[in-house]
């Protein structure tokens, strides 16, 4: 835990974060024991198994966009922030209402040719499994709308002054800013 931060109240974000952490253990673990299974069927059975690799493909895809969509947090991207963290707060500011309302209207311009994407997969089923591809690929459009209002989170909060890493930070800002006012 953070210095000086008390811990989150049981809220209703709180506990539909903590739901959205179990589904997204439950697919790992069952990523893992399919996985398994394919190993031990292959190399220890000598017969191996068509859908279980399917399935450790399907399960990861989601999982990567099921964890960027409820499970992490804002503060938990990775970024590319040396240069950002040299500017002053205004500038900080402007900087992250530009490059997540910019990120909301690209994605909100993605969405009709994502759908169209989606529903076009809807002839095509998987190899080993039968599962329709739009079921498949299904979870990018809620991955693309849980991003839009993510994002426009972001700007909102940063143009009122608060920005993500104001909560959360691995650089003691203010040694930062003492070594650029030295210099």
């Amino acid at each position: 835990m953070l210095e000086g931060k008390q811990p989150m109240a049981a809220g209703p974000m709180s506990l539909l974060r903590r739901a959205a952490e179990g589904v997204l253990v439950l697919m790992m673990g069952v990523m893992f024991c399919a996985f398994i299974a394919q190993v031990v069927f292959r190399y220890v059975l000598s017969l191996p198994l068509a859908w279980s690799e399917e399935l450790c493909n399907f399960i990861w895809l989601w999982g990567i966009l099921w964890g960027a969509s409820f499970v992490m947090r804002n503060h938990e991207d990775i970024r590319f922030d040396m240069l950002y963290n040299l500017l002053p707060r205004s500038l900080k500011r402007v900087t992250t209402v530009v490059s997540s309302s910019l990120i909301v209207v690209l994605l909100v311009l993605s969405v009709p040719a994502t759908w169209s994407y989606i529903s076009f997969m809807d002839v095509e089923k998987s190899a080993s499994m039968g599962i329709p591809m739009s079921w498949v690929f299904g979870l990018y459009l809620v991955f693309v709308i849980a991003m839009c209002i993510r994002h426009a989170g972001i700007a909102w909060s940063a143009s009122r002054g608060r920005l993500t890493e104001d909560e959360f930070s691995l650089i003691d800002q203010s040694l930062l800013h003492a070594a650029k006012d030295k210099a």
